[in-house]
């Protein structure tokens, strides 16, 4: 009786791996599409990328897919990521903004609140900012805003940042 319940799960468990095998080789390569109509074939295990291109595929020396993605920062990098920036009263947000995580910064969406002299809201608005920043540095930005009116007092914080992990 032991020995049919080995034999049973002996089978069992090839029979798994078996099929796992067969389900990986059959999913190994998938197709994306570029913005530009384009069509890729990539390899799932070894990241070679193809142009599809009529009948034929023309392999890449440059994988079109990449890790360096931008990707929405984890929370423990995000706070690793500080800055200095106000209202110029001009017409623009902007300051700098030091990247103190590991992670190479690409977008930043800061959060601004204007305030009238009083100290009460004039409006409040998110703004997305394209910059790159490596990690351990410090870069400029800038967004233009309206309806600053000249005043100079604002509330701000960064609400997401995005970018890669090399």
């Amino acid at each position: 009786m032991k020995k049919n319940a080995v034999w049973i799960i002996a089978i069992l468990a090839v029979s798994i791996i078996a099929i796992f095998y067969i389900w990986s080789s059959h999913n190994r390569y998938y197709i994306i599409n570029s913005s530009k109509g384009q069509a890729y074939e990539v390899d799932r295990k070894t990241g070679k990328t193809w142009v599809l291109t009529g009948g034929r595929k023309v392999e890449q020396k440059t994988p079109v897919y990449s890790d360096l993605q931008e990707k929405a920062f984890p929370y423990d990098q995000k706070s690793k990521v500080t800055g200095n920036a106000g209202l110029s009263g001009f017409g623009s947000f902007s300051g700098r903004i030091y990247n103190g995580s590991g992670w190479t910064v690409t977008r930043v969406v800061v959060n601004v609140k204007a305030l009238e002299e009083d100290g009460s809201e004039r409006w409040n608005r998110d703004f997305s900012a394209n910059i790159k920043i490596s990690p351990l540095k410090t870069e400029y930005f800038s967004v233009t805003v309206t309806g600053d009116h000249g005043n100079p007092n604002a509330k701000w914080y960064i609400k997401e940042i995005y970018g890669y992990n090399k």
